[in-house]
């Protein structure tokens, strides 16, 4: 016959069941406090971080000063950046730069034929220019030295100097940053010779420094004209050399190359298309090198 089972002792099964949830809850309070205490840690790393030189907190008074400064930084390096670099380019010379170049180059050489013409003097000797179209890459700086001759000589036509015999574009110097010596800026120089008194010259220094944006005066040589005979007015006269500059920034100079190295190549012809002749451009004529 079978024996009847023992009754369950309920009251130390429910201590067990107890003590064990009370043990699990305390375990995983534990695991939060421990988890808050890092956060709190982390949060008060990172607030040190954020905190002002002389142990101002990060508030929120703090925060709008900060963004305010950042506001005011932001305004003078556009006001500097527009009076001390050359204009950005033109949507037509993004577009097609080399073409843009060579009618700019014309404009420029008409330009120059109509100073020249009112006022009686020869036409300035243009050198340095390439011959041939430029690549593209190189067309951003050609065209910021293209716009400062044009400037430059219609500036000193009209401070009256007599004469400007030659305008030379020289090589980019690029310009170093002081803090990583990476090239921020790329100076473009050109060489202008002229012939004019002293007052003149004096006069034509003063409208380059009202210039903007900024026509850098890099170096002056000044001597006495040769004259075929003695004395007399023209013994007043000087030769001067002027290297003068504009700075352009090196991301804009190297945009239209990396326009072009992105062109989709899906433009390119299918085998089965009919080849289009292609017109020859008109070569510029620019002076002798």
């Amino acid at each position: 016959m079978a024996q009847p089972r023992p009754p369950i002792a309920w009251p130390p099964l429910l201590a067990a069941t107890v003590a064990g949830a009370a043990l699990a809850g305390v375990i995983g309070w534990r695991l939060s406090l421990q988890s808050l205490d890092a956060q709190i840690r982390a949060k008060r790393a990172a607030l040190k971080k954020l905190a002002l030189s002389g142990g101002i907190p990060p508030t929120q008074e703090v925060m709008d000063h900060l963004t305010a400064h950042q506001l005011s930084l932001d305004r003078r390096y556009q006001h500097w950046l527009k009076a001390v670099t050359a204009p950005p380019l033109a949507d037509a010379a993004q577009a097609d730069p080399q073409l843009y170049f060579q009618e700019h180059l014309h404009e420029v050489q008409r330009t120059l034929d109509r100073l020249s013409a009112a006022r009686g003097v020869p036409v300035p000797e243009q050198l340095g220019f390439p011959k041939e179209l430029p690549p593209s890459d190189t067309v951003p700086r050609l065209l910021a030295q293209l716009s400062l001759i044009e400037e430059v000589t219609t500036l000193l036509f009209e401070q009256d100097v007599p004469v400007v015999s030659s305008l030379k574009v020289e090589d980019p110097e690029p310009v170093p940053d002081r803090q990583d010596g990476s090239a921020f800026l790329l100076r473009l120089p050109i060489r202008v010779r002229l012939s004019a008194s002293l007052p003149y010259v004096m006069k034509a220094l003063g409208a380059l420094q009202r210039a903007r944006p900024l026509i850098d005066v890099r170096a002056l040589r000044v001597r006495p004209a040769s004259t075929g005979g003695s004395g007399g007015a023209s013994a007043e006269r000087l030769e001067a050399e002027l290297v003068l500059a504009r700075y352009l920034v090196v991301e804009e100079a190297a945009e239209p190359a990396r326009a072009e190295s992105e062109t989709p190549k899906a433009a390119k012809p299918s085998p089965t298309a009919k080849p289009r002749a292609r017109r020859a451009p008109s070569r510029a004529k620019p002076g002798p090198n």
